[in-house]
């Protein structure tokens, strides 16, 4: 994320490698850190190689990792579900009645994986959204779907939010709720406390569904550190009903208020829906990069889009 203060400069180094364990996979067990994380034990008592002074690395005591936990937990670095650790990323769910129940725009977490991907390939399937095609791939090998210090890829941060359906909820009653709030229409675009706040429940329901998701990536130079790519996208079948509407204002107010200056996306020009989806979500044209893609044989080129959510 960007701030202005790496949020590790304060802690200390048993605090530093399991917060950045935890960061790395995206969720960590206390076992899984017993076993996987270690520090250093001071200088090795045997006699060091000729590339100088090496220490000796050891794991952590039971005691000295609660100790640890007590306070990421405390000072909402870390937050805990059912035994599971993540770091604490902030900000709330948004909720949204639809006629095929409720959605939830919230967080990703590790368990929402599968059905991101599974999200992202349904929308990439017709050919023109190409970048979720190449984000499903990227994330499938990813250790962790949400990352606040620095990806594998050599991004700076990487960002997740899912449209979670639930759709026990009385359509009758979500359609009378959502009635005039919904008729903008969704397309895809190619594109701290102790307790997690962008957590619904302790466990949501086992008939939820992942219905959509929008992805923020960070780049590594500092040149670049005050913009962010998005990406967003809803399956069709749930398309027109606010959904991408509200995944992109949720993705806009958290880059707003995590500081970046800029979001961009880029959008082949075959794909219509989508860069009218953008223009009428106040997204300005800053340019076209010519025969970018080639989708069945055919060149096409790049829309670039931008938004800029600290003026809004």
């Amino acid at each position: 994320m960007h701030t202005d203060d790496d949020p590790t400069s304060s802690f200390d180094d048993v605090q530093r490698a399991v917060y950045e364990f935890v960061d790395r996979h995206g969720t960590a067990t206390r076992a899984e850190l017993l076993r996987s994380v270690r520090v250093d034990a001071g200088p090795a008592h045997s006699k060091p190689a000729r590339s100088g002074n090496y220490t000796q690395q050891t794991a952590l005591e039971p005691s000295t990792l609660e100790s640890c936990l007590e306070t990421l937990l405390a000072e909402g670095y870390l937050t805990e579900t059912e035994g599971a650790l993540r770091v604490s990323v902030p900000g709330s769910p948004t909720e949204l009645e639809t006629e095929s129940g409720a959605v939830t725009i919230r967080t990703a977490r590790e368990p929402d994986r599968e059905g991101i991907l599974e999200a992202m390939r349904t929308v990439a399937q017709d050919g023109s959204y190409v970048v979720a095609a190449d984000l499903a791939t990227r994330l499938e090998r990813a250790p962790a779907l949400v990352r606040v210090n620095g990806t594998e890829d050599g991004s700076q941060s990487r960002m997740c939010f899912a449209a979670v359906l639930d759709p026990r909820t009385d359509s009758a009653t979500a359609a009378d709720a959502g009635s005039g709030a919904d008729s903008d229409s969704d397309s895809d675009t190619d594109s701290t406390p102790k307790t997690d706040p962008t957590s619904t429940s302790a466990d949501e329901p086992d008939d939820t569904r992942i219905v959509g998701w929008l992805h923020l990536d960070v780049p590594a130079l500092d040149s670049r550190s005050h913009t962010a790519e998005l990406t967003v996208g809803v399956v069709p079948s749930h398309r027109r009903a606010g959904i991408g509407r509200t995944l992109l204002e949720h993705g806009l107010e958290w880059a707003r208020e995590a500081g970046y200056r800029k979001v961009v996306q880029g959008v082949p020009s075959s794909s219509e829906t989508a860069i009218s989806f953008l223009e009428a979500n106040g997204w300005e044209r800053e340019g076209v990069r010519a025969d970018h893609y080639r989708l069945d044989d055919e060149f096409v080129d790049e829309v670039l889009f931008a938004t800029w959510p600290t003026d809004s």
